[in-house]
């Protein structure tokens, strides 16, 4: 495939992704093998251009002052650390069926975000993290919801996937955090957890920097995009989205186990 024809079809799945906060490495890994590239080098490349796609998404936020920067800087902890731990036990342990796991939990996630009653489960014990970002303040249920982060990080890191898919609805079902504040948030999560990973991987894996990049402007560009206009579309219609994303990256992952 033409590097650049492959450039454009990343550009348009950047730029509807970061409009959520999230990466893209669930895709752009399989494209990457789809056209003949070994699975070390997709995986560091696609570690590459998450990194560089946060950093702008992460940026655009800021700017727009979208960020919670404390919160964010705890879900990564939390994240980060089961993500490691699950990367270190992951060997033995066949991945089809967490991946079945994650699947139905995509799902469950996409139903309660659909729902329009309510966007939250309200949680009235425990210690509760008063936040305020954005003109708007929430309570946030720091010691129930990261261990939960922690468990998801652990699954995630033995699927070998970031798990922000699962995170951001936690964030905004159970942690209370308004909608558009949990998705630009989660660019700070793609950010790091990119760039530790990537880390790990360029020290023993070599790299077509001409290649990479190319695509990495592409998304580059496309995640510029979708963050300047996620604010000018509606909550509702973002929510409507994002349920349909989620239930793509359910099925994508089902049919990975096949294919």
């Amino acid at each position: 495939m033409n590097v650049y024809l492959l450039g454009g079809i990343l550009f348009v799945i950047a730029a509807i992704l970061s409009m959520f906060g999230k990466g893209g490495g669930e895709f752009y890994v399989p494209i990457f093998l789809t056209i003949g590239i070994g699975f070390n080098q997709a995986a560091t490349t696609s570690l590459f251009i998450l990194m560089v796609s946060g950093t702008i998404m992460m940026l655009v936020y800021n700017r727009k002052a979208l960020l919670d920067w404390k919160l964010g800087f705890a879900v990564v902890a939390a994240s980060a650390s089961g993500s490691f731990i699950g990367g270190y036990l992951s060997i033995g342990v066949n991945p089809v069926y967490l991946k079945i796991v994650f699947a139905v939990l995509l799902l469950i996630s996409a139903f309660f975000m659909a729902k329009k009653e309510r966007k939250s489960i309200p949680i009235t014990w425990g210690y509760m993290w008063k936040r305020k970002c954005c003109n708007e303040e929430y309570n946030f249920p720091i010691f129930i919801v990261l261990p939960v982060i922690f468990i998801i990080g652990f699954l995630a890191g033995m699927v070998g996937i970031s798990g922000g898919g699962l995170i951001v609805p936690l964030l905004i079902i159970l942690g209370g955090m308004p909608l558009r504040i949990a998705f630009a948030t989660n660019s700070i999560m793609v950010l790091f957890s990119s760039a530790l990973g990537f880390l790990g991987h360029g020290l023993k894996t070599s790299i077509d920097w001409h290649f990479t990049l190319i695509v990495a402007a592409f998304i580059a560009a496309g995640a510029l995009t979708g963050a300047h206009f996620s604010s000018r579309v509606k909550v509702s219609r973002l929510k409507k989205i994002f349920v349909w994303i989620l239930i793509i990256a359910a099925v994508w992952m089902v049919l990975k186990i096949y294919i």
